[in-house]
């Protein structure tokens, strides 16, 4: 399970009395429908049914069959090959020739036409061909199966298994290439189609021999429009995408997600931003496809009947894509805001004068936007022109989803972007946002008020000694159309996820602050100190990541010791610049000759280092205004980053905490014996 928090930024002349945003937007204290159980929703709902249709749609593929219907030669899917290349573009209408093809071509394949389910894999960066690919299972009751493109090989073959996968999309020859040499631990593959050129076809051909068919996209679509079909779309209940959990423990997960789920999310969306996002919006796709959340913005888009670039395929050069797209609406992940306004200030850092400039510019924009007003003053054209530019200068709705944002980080996005800023929670089990503050929350310290579409409460969490009533913390539970079903061929999990009396557990703890509802950590993140003081981690490694010398931290503690520990991968260049000018007179080693730099092996086991790095996260709990308890006291530098391939980050790039404490169970427990309160 993962959660979701979004951010959403509104450019221009917008006020609180703006017509074309809704009272809720300014507005937000949940409504106590139940006081006995504790049973909070949306004052847009209070005591009335829960919002769960959407006028005109029985399936999510109608969402883009009325588009068509309704502004067929408007531009909807782009694309360009580098990142300085121009977009180039395909109507609406092109995309359902693509589409009715894709699906009517799926068909020909006798194994999706005998089963009562039928499942096709997608495993693939964001592109087009994933998009048409998904929108013609849609309209022909095919079951959607993405795979992360990050995928490990024990992972995917775990998902093609238990989704009985006999077709799968892929969009490289590399891609497919792993498809094949697991082919035999995946006896139910027999396809493998390929989005890109025919210059390895024989190739691929060739390595997966009789056992496994490869064709090309294009091919594909031959077939299907030689044997066009008419879209036969499934109905509210129908099982339109099985969307496995990354998890940080444990077996991915598959939640069953049906067509009234995501209907739901989306008239909720409808309720609460009302005409705030229209045609007249472009978005940049880069976030992965396989996520919910990502999907679920997609399908939100193509129901107003906007634009969709996707990037040139490299996360390095988003910003140039963005550039040349000049997107309105940006969704991101906090790390990327972080980075945005720690560059900003190392610019600054070395000239008095441009730190008062940018100082004073902020100050004044904050007077502003703390008031509601957005509009474009000498500051934005001055100070701020840069960073703007750099994003397309265009934007207007930034969706940031994984983690808070730090509340210096979130008042400076609001100032330079000139724009309210919101955060939103939500899970792959709830198909998306279940809460979300608006544009009068200024403090970034919670999630706001529940969507329309869901009812909310916490309950007992007897681990951890929480009683909901009495402490006003608890498990978030949320129940609701939205909510899927269960997890695919899963009951013993699916019984965990899901109670008696049809509330979803969400396996996050929160509490209600002011009506607001506020998420403190998962459940199983959160441990307890030997004064019996609860730390969540998270809300530390949010703090701590700040730090310009930090590429990735790792808080952790234990029933034993009264201090939270911490592993920290270090940022080789910035902690190199520290060391070089660092020669306390209580050392006497040599300062680091930058002609000669040391191996990250070496620069991890320099004392000075660790020193350089705690001096840092001190000065930044300190002014985060943590407890005592909850200030990191010993740290370890390692030099071997946090990924993928060695499993300690799950392929939503969220640290597998299990995974990285057996790692580095011996290392944890000799930061504790190394502490001077342990002699």
């Amino acid at each position: 399970m993962f959660r979701v928090w979004f951010s959403q930024f509104s450019s221009g002349m917008l006020t609180p009395r703006s017509s074309h945003v809704t009272d809720f937007f300014y507005e937000n204290t949940s409504y106590l429908r139940n006081e006995k159980e504790g049973i909070h929703v949306s004052p847009l709902v209070e005591d009335k049914p829960l919002v769960d249709t959407v006028e005109g749609v029985g399936a999510v593929y109608d969402f883009f069959r009325n588009t068509v219907k309704r502004q067929p030669s408007d531009q909807f899917i782009g694309w360009h090959d580098s990142p300085s290349s121009p977009y180039e573009w395909m109507t609406y209408e092109e995309v359902n020739e693509k589409v009715e093809a894709c699906g009517s071509g799926l068909l020909q394949f006798e194994e999706l036409t005998g089963n009562s389910l039928k499942c096709v894999g997608v495993y693939a960066i964001n592109c087009p061909g994933w998009l048409i690919t998904e929108l013609g299972c849609w309209a022909y009751g095919l079951v959607v199966v993405p795979l992360y493109d990050t995928l490990g090989q024990e992972a995917m073959k775990h998902i093609c298994n238990e989704a009985e996968l006999s077709v799968v999309v892929c969009d490289t020859p590399e891609r497919a290439k792993k498809l094949i040499d697991a082919s035999c631990s995946t006896p139910c593959l027999k396809y493998i189609v390929v989005l890109s050129s025919k210059e390895e076809l024989e190739n691929l051909r060739s390595a997966a021999g009789s056992n496994i068919g490869v064709i090309t996209f294009n091919e594909l679509l031959a077939r299907g429009s030689v044997h066009r079909q008419k879209p036969c779309p499934l109905d509210g209940d129908g099982l339109i995408t099985i969307c496995y959990t990354s998890g940080t423990t444990g077996t991915p997960k598959g939640a069953m997600i049906r067509n009234r789920n995501l209907i739901a999310v989306i008239a909720a969306t409808q309720r609460v931003l009302g005409k705030l996002i229209t045609k007249d919006d472009t978005i940049l796709s880069f976030l992965p496809l396989a996520h919910i959340y990502e999907q679920y913005c997609e399908v939100y888009l193509m129901y107003v009947g906007a634009r969709i670039g996707f990037y040139s395929g490299n996360i390095t050069t988003v910003s140039e894509d963005m550039r040349i797209l000049r997107p309105t609406i940006f969704t991101s992940v906090p790390r990327l805001l972080c980075r945005i306004y720690d560059n900003v200030y190392e610019r600054v850092c070395k000239s008095t004068f441009k730190q008062f400039l940018l100082k004073f510019a902020l100050k004044e924009k904050c007077h502003k936007v703390d008031k509601q007003i957005y509009d474009k003053s000498f500051w934005d054209s001055t100070v701020f022109s840069k960073i703007l530019r750099n994003f397309g200068g265009r934007i207007r709705l930034v969706l940031v989803t994984g983690a808070p944002i730090a509340p210096p980080v979130l008042r400076f996005t609001r100032a330079v972007f000139s724009c309210p800023v919101l955060e939103g929670y939500g899970c792959t089990e709830t198909c998306g946002p279940v809460s979300s503050s608006l544009a009068g929350d200024l403090n970034g310290s919670h999630v706001g008020a529940p969507w329309p579409s869901v009812e909310i409460k916490l309950t007992d969490v007897p681990d951890m000694g929480l009683l909901a009533a009495r402490d006003n913390r608890g498990e978030i539970c949320v129940r609701g159309a939205s909510c899927v079903s269960g997890y695919y061929k899963n009951p013993e999990m699916t019984a965990k996820l899901i109670d008696e009396d049809g509330w979803l557990h969400t396996g996050d703890v929160g509490t209600w602050q002011e009506g607001c509802l506020k998420v403190v950590d998962r459940c199983k993140h959160i441990f307890k100190l030997a004064q019996g003081e609860y730390i969540a981690p998270e809300k530390l490694e949010l703090v701590y990541q700040r730090s310009p010398l930090i590429n990735q931290i790792f808080v952790d503690g234990d029933a034993h010791s009264t201090f939270p520990v911490a592993l920290v991968v270090p940022e080789v260049e910035p902690l190199l610049k520290a060391l070089s000018s660092y020669s306390p007179k209580s050392l006497r080693e040599p300062i680091l000759d930058a002609q000669n730099k040391p191996s990250l092996e070496d620069i991890c086991a320099d004392p000075r280092a660790k020193k350089i790095v705690m001096a840092d996260l001190k000065s930044l709990s300190e002014a985060a205004n943590f407890m005592g308890f909850e200030k990191v006291k010993n740290i370890k530098l390692i030099p071997e980053p946090f990924s993928i391939d060695n499993l300690m980050l799950t392929p939503t790039q969220k640290v597998a905490r299990p995974a990285v404490r057996k790692r580095y169970a011996e290392e944890l427990v000799n930061l504790y014996k190394e502490h001077p309160t342990a002699q």
